[in-house]
């Protein structure tokens, strides 16, 4: 069959967060490890790991046989009844996730519907507490209403569902406003190459931190904070690891106010940096974690996992929130596989191998090329910060140009049409997020095509 189905698509799908009249999506003949095969005979490494999804690579054998196997036993019934690979599923993440092992599982579809679920969890568990606990256990408890504040950073992005993007930071949000949900507060990045407090990390004492603190407590502390919410490496933002202490400070803040710690790892779960969950680098147990993408690698999945305490708050008490196709068994059965493939094929110390030769090599291009600001990343989650001159740090793409052509978007463009390679092209950086899989020869592929591609940001610095 030799129809045009690029155009099918064009003519009648919406491409996401895109101006449709310039989609011109390319045509897929196959996809195998790290790389797309067009209808038209191009092979192209997929350096975003479709939407960092497929962190196994495309088609796994294993994986595949494991989706096969169960579509000939049942592939979804509702939660009234059980099935093997989401009972198993859920136990496995209440076991190999940080914290006590009696933890519980609620399943749904993308890591957007996850968020939902655990900032309103967050707020039901905090109602709930109040309820059985008194009004006279909370700070400014005469005040109305019960805990309900979220707290993210301004650098964040954790979907665009209602819940999800008021949370965000992400310029993505502003589409939403001004009809975005109320209860969420903005703070501070821990991000030390742009410090919001203009300062250097450790003589800085994690001011980052501290501030958040401060906002804890000018937005009426545990009487009305429910949660705070972040990504352990901050993603679609900038791919931004906190110093080493930071999480253990922000856990003792939280716990001091008795409010709730939510990690979103929807982009840095399931081995992105080298462990299991990125929150494993820094010691501490959250309330509640988010995972999503690539839990399910080729089938919709994410998990929205309750920390033992947070879970005991339903016993007795209505879990409000629900969703068609939660509990998947399919996507069960597929992220099963995609665990055991992670442990087998020791693929969390083939990515911390990967992401040292990754990051030496990346440095590399750093020290040649005046535009290359910052080189940040874990395991195989790195980006290359671009600018126009290193000593004010101007960056070459604002904040409020994401989805402004830039040269960011030009190097994204340079590189597919010109050495076939696919990066995402509304990032702040040059995106660097191979499947875990990737080989040695495979990433010299890449570092010398980003080599060339950087001389186009030389040219503009001053």
């Amino acid at each position: 069959m030799n129809q045009d189905f690029a155009a099918l698509q064009a003519g009648h799908m919406i491409q996401c967060w895109s101006a449709q009249d310039a989609y011109q999506p390319l045509e897929v003949e196959k996809t195998e490890g790290c790389w797309i095969y067009t209808k038209d005979g191009r092979k192209i490494f997929d350096l975003r790991c479709a939407h960092e999804c497929i962190n196994l690579g495309f088609r796994h054998p294993k994986v595949l046989a494991a989706m096969k196997a169960q579509m000939e036993k049942v592939v979804y019934v509702t939660d009234d009844f059980a099935t093997e690979p989401t009972a198993r599923l859920a136990e496995k993440l209440a076991h190999i996730t940080p914290g006590s092992p009696n933890k519980k599982v609620w399943f749904s579809q993308s890591g957007a519907n996850a968020v939902e679920a655990a900032i309103k969890a967050a707020r039901m568990y905090q109602y709930n507490r109040m309820q059985q606990e008194g009004k006279e256990k909370l700070e400014g408890s005469r005040q109305y209403p019960f805990p309900y504040k979220i707290i993210s950073r301004y650098r964040s992005w954790h979907g665009a569902t209602t819940l999800a993007s008021s949370a965000s930071g992400d310029p993505r949000r502003w589409f939403q406003e001004p009809f975005s949900a109320p209860g969420f507060v903005h703070g501070p990045d821990a991000y030390c190459y742009r410090c919001p407090f203009g300062l250097e990390y450790p003589s800085c004492k994690l001011a980052c931190a501290n501030y958040l603190e401060q906002m804890i407590t000018f937005e009426g502390g545990s009487g009305k904070v429910a949660a705070v919410l972040v990504e352990p490496v901050v993603g679609s933002n900038g791919i931004i690891p906190p110093p080493p202490d930071y999480f253990p400070r922000l856990r003792e803040i939280c716990d001091h106010y008795d409010i709730l710690l939510i990690v979103d790892e929807t982009m840095t779960g399931m081995g992105r940096t080298g462990k299991l969950l990125a929150i494993e680098h820094y010691g501490i147990e959250p309330d509640i974690i988010i995972m999503g993408k690539a839990l399910g690698m080729y089938s919709p999945l994410a998990a929205t996992i309750f920390s033992e305490k947070v879970a005991q708050s339903f016993d007795e008490n209505i879990f409000g929130m629900g969703q068609s196709f939660s509990g998947h068994a399919l996507s069960c059965a597929a992220a099963l596989a995609c665990l055991e493939v992670l442990e087998e094929e020791h693929i969390l110390s083939h990515t911390q191998e990967m992401g040292v030769y990754l990051g030496e090599k990346l440095h590399q291009l750093q020290e040649k090329h005046p535009s290359v600001g910052d080189v940040r990343g874990l395991g195989l989650f790195y980006t290359l910060e671009i600018v126009k001159n290193r000593e004010t740090k101007e960056p070459l793409r604002k904040i409020s140009e994401k989805y402004t052509k830039t040269v960011v978007s030009d190097i994204a463009d340079f590189l597919l049409k010109e050495k076939n390679i696919y990066i995402p092209s509304d990032k702040f950086g040059i995106w660097v997020v191979p499947p875990l899989i990737v080989q040695p020869h495979e990433i010299d592929f890449i570092v010398e095509a980003l080599d060339e591609a950087l001389g186009m940001a030389d040219a503009l610095v001053n």
